[in-house]
């Protein structure tokens, strides 16, 4: 294996920093695509000259098993609802259709800016809903009426296309809709979230295996999946009996951004 023309310094760079996000990110319902992008962007766009279409597919396998992790833990504690994640991952299969073709056909530094824009709108709607301190308590779970079924499809497309276009997970997305609209505690909405984004992740990495100019680095992906496996499911595991998720929203707010200025910074150093 030549690892894409990668030194395996650089590569131990990497599966040291995603191992980071793995471990912390899995027990927010995230895929961690918003680090484990900027990241490889970081280390292998410069160095090994990858391009935003050939990162965002190793992305896509690292969010799956983020989110597999997060599934298998919250699931132990029941904290996973499979009708409702199962209900909005057939609309999210629409929208990650509609986001491969756009990453696959566009400028990459148009998405790169794109992906960036859509960071710091996360960000910056995280941290309005932490200073409003918004549905930190447990609340009643609605029924799923027709107009709350209509309204779970809608976001689920966008949800779809997020994790097409970027190789994140779409729990930025997910969490807040599942969390707001159908009254769920977070933590149920993060393992409903991570089984949504289980979902929709390896069939985005499917679409971009059979779509033509598309070069997927397995040997990167064989080297570095494991790492991020086990540190999911260790981290999710120990999140859950441990972490606050007040805390932790707070910790990864300022970490979207974050990674948003390391995505500016690509792109004005390009």
């Amino acid at each position: 294996m030549d690892f894409a023309g990668i030194g395996f310094d650089t590569i131990l760079v990497v599966m040291m920093l995603t191992g980071v996000v793995a471990f912390l990110y899995s027990n927010l319902g995230l895929g961690g695509g918003q680090f484990y992008v900027p990241i490889m962007v970081l280390f292998f766009g410069g160095i090994g000259g990858l391009a935003m279409k050939e990162i965002v597919p190793l992305s896509l396998c690292f969010a799956f098993f983020t989110m597999l992790s997060a599934v298998y833990s919250h699931n132990k504690k029941g904290l996973v609802d499979f009708r409702l994640g199962l209900l909005l991952a057939a609309g999210g299969l629409v929208g990650v259709a509609i986001g491969v073709t756009f990453t696959a056909s566009t400028d990459e530094q148009f998405v790169k800016a794109a992906f960036a824009a859509f960071l710091v709108i996360v960000a910056t709607r995280m941290l309005y809903d932490q200073y409003k301190a918004k549905n930190e308590g447990c609340v009643s779970e609605c029924e799923l009426t027709f107009k709350r079924r209509l309204a779970g499809i809608g976001v689920s497309v966008l949800t779809g296309v997020l994790v097409g276009s970027f190789g994140i997970g779409g729990g930025v997305v997910s969490v807040p809709l599942i969390v707001y609209v159908f009254k769920f505690d977070t933590r149920k909405a993060i393992g409903t979230s991570a089984l949504m984004g289980a979902i929709l992740t390896p069939a985005a990495l499917l679409a971009y295996a059979f779509k033509d100019g598309i070069t997927i680095h397995y040997d990167l992906a064989l080297v570095l999946t494991p790492v991020v496996f086990v540190l999911a499911l260790i981290g999710s595991t120990w999140g859950l009996a441990r972490l606050k998720t007040r805390s932790v929203r707070t910790i990864f707010t300022l970490g979207v951004y974050l990674a948003a200025f390391v995505m500016v910074y690509s792109l004005l150093t390009q």
